[in-house]
């Protein structure tokens, strides 16, 4: 009987080193004729997103976008004035080959600069690092069944993530948000943070509901006798979504990832010219993924009990679906304001930069850096900036955790809340949330070709022969190197495990 094979195609994954690109920031800022002269500079921030992007032949292709925004104080003011500029960049990388790629954009700020030039002319200079973490898709050949010439096969179940659907959905939300009555009116928004909570996704007659909320902290100026008196804000907005994902099947598993592309608060002003109204103008990215398991019997190791044979092997990478995980960091930090004591405090947040995620034996270890920042009005009543950074840490144990898992995470500042703990000094209190999946794997070598050698046979005249096998030693291992087979063993010599529980004499039958 001839050699016939049957082979298998299996979806495996190549992880590739995290890559990053430089992008510099310059900006030289005239104010508009409509802002008082900088006297007193507060704070410049930079803040980064992807806006869009693309992968066309394994080039990846996406846009950038930096909000600078600019605090700082008049002469004989105490009123804290905002310019905001965006710069707009287009990039590209070179992604690995596959059938299959998906990447992940995150840009951070590196550091920022600012100085004024003139009472009218502002100088930015700064930094961002955009990291990039790609993961390539290609099917593999396996074997799966060898029949004639007398194959011994030893196989094993491989489950694994066959397949994988994915979708970028943009979700525009447009509100009208209220102040509120005991609220005074807006000046100037001096800060808007969204941040997308309490995502989930569910199966809904074949397609993908995604829903959360948006929080929106708000700080903003009023004009109140010219007393430069800040006011806060929050806002939660939810969203919905269905989304059609090509090839859905009831028994995939989905995740989705939020991000805010955008967010712009326009002011509505009423009759009497007075502010109480915003128009929330908010675009975000919804990342959606499906995975589906299969499992496939593969082939591990083969011979011939007639001919030598010789065996291509290859090592497959491959992952299960994901393990969803959320965690909850609340880190305290004191900030001083050593050369005044603060008269009351306006805002307080914090930013999270540069955090990298590792495996760390049965744990997951995930660190950075947090930068707080504490607005204040001094006793002369000028806002004060305060800031300080502190590195983080977080460690949380996860079942079955190997070195070769894949963590995809994200994380956001929470509730942050402060208390006055002296004259000069304030204690800071940040809920920081990691939510983010694992991607289990495994790497299996396998049989993807097998060949054998027909016109040589081995010369055994023998119908049985006896064997010294060791404790703990496998019947295949027997078998292969005796040229029979280890249904055969087992029968001869009442053996109901395919391992040698001590050391013995083992009868071996010829197999032909």
């Amino acid at each position: 009987m001839e050699l016939r094979t049957n082979q298998a195609k299996i979806s495996v994954i190549e992880p590739n080193e995290l890559s990053m690109q430089e992008q510099g920031i310059e900006l030289d800022y005239v104010l508009p004729d409509y802002y008082p002269d900088v006297c007193k500079l507060i704070k410049c921030f930079v803040t980064p997103t992807v806006t869009s992007e693309s992968i066309v032949d394994h080039r990846l292709s996406y846009e950038l976008t930096a909000e600078i925004r600019i605090l700082y104080c008049s002469e004989n003011s105490n009123v804290l004035q905002c310019v905001t500029q965006k710069l707009h960049f287009s990039r590209t990388a070179e992604l690995p080959s596959g059938e299959e790629v998906i990447a992940e954009i995150s840009p951070v700020t590196d550091y920022v600069n600012c100085r004024a030039v003139s009472r009218r002319r502002l100088d930015v200079r700064g930094a961002l690092t955009i990291r990039m973490k790609s993961n390539a898709i290609h099917q593999q050949e396996a074997l799966c069944d060898i029949f004639g010439k007398n194959i011994q096969l030893r196989k094993f179940p491989l489950r694994y993530q066959s397949k994988r659907l994915h979708t970028v959905n943009t979700v525009i939300l447009s509100e009208e948000l209220e102040l509120g009555a005991t609220k005074p009116p807006l000046l100037q928004i001096i800060r808007c943070e969204a941040v997308p909570l309490e995502q989930n996704a569910q199966l809904v007659s074949g397609k993908l509901m995604a829903q959360g909320n948006l929080q929106i902290q708000l700080l903003y100026s009023c004009d109140e006798n010219h007393s430069g008196k800040l006011e806060t804000m929050s806002f939660r907005i939810p969203y919905s979504q269905m989304i059609d994902l090509d090839g859905l099947e009831e028994q995939d598993e989905c995740e989705i990832f939020c991000s805010v592309t955008s967010c712009e608060l326009k002011p509505l002003t009423d009759e009497n010219g007075n502010i109480h109204l915003l128009r929330l103008e908010a675009e975000l990215k919804l990342s959606c993924t499906a995975y589906r398991m299969a499992t496939e019997s593969l082939i591990c190791d083969a011979f011939s009990t007639e001919h030598p044979c010789k065996t291509e092997r290859v090592k497959l990478f491959t992952s299960t679906s994901p393990v969803k995980f959320s965690e909850m960091l609340v880190c305290n930090t004191r900030l001083t304001c050593p050369d005044c004591e603060p008269e009351c405090v306006y805002d307080a947040w914090c930013e999270i930069r540069n955090f990298t995620t590792e495996i760390d034996k049965q744990e997951i270890l995930i660190s950075g850096m947090l930068f707080c920042y504490v607005l204040i009005r001094e006793n002369t009543g000028m806002p004060r900036l305060l800031e300080k950074e502190e590195p983080f840490e977080h460690r949380f144990a996860v079942q079955d955790l190997t070195e070769l898992d894949l963590i995809q995470a994200k994380i956001s500042s929470g509730n942050c809340s402060y208390t006055l703990s002296g004259e000069s000094e304030i204690t800071l209190k940040t809920e920081l949330r990691m939510e983010g999946s694992i991607l289990h794997c495994t790497e299996t070598e396998v049989l993807s070709g097998i060949s054998i050698q027909e016109e040589e046979f081995f010369n055994e005249h023998y119908a049985l022969k006896l064997c010294f096998g060791k404790a703990q030693e496998n019947i295949w291992d027997i078998a292969k190197r005796c040229h029979t087979s280890v249904e055969a063993i087992l029968e001869e010599n009442d053996l109901t495990q395919e391992q040698l529980p001590e050391n013995q004499m083992l009868l071996i039958p010829l197999i032909r």
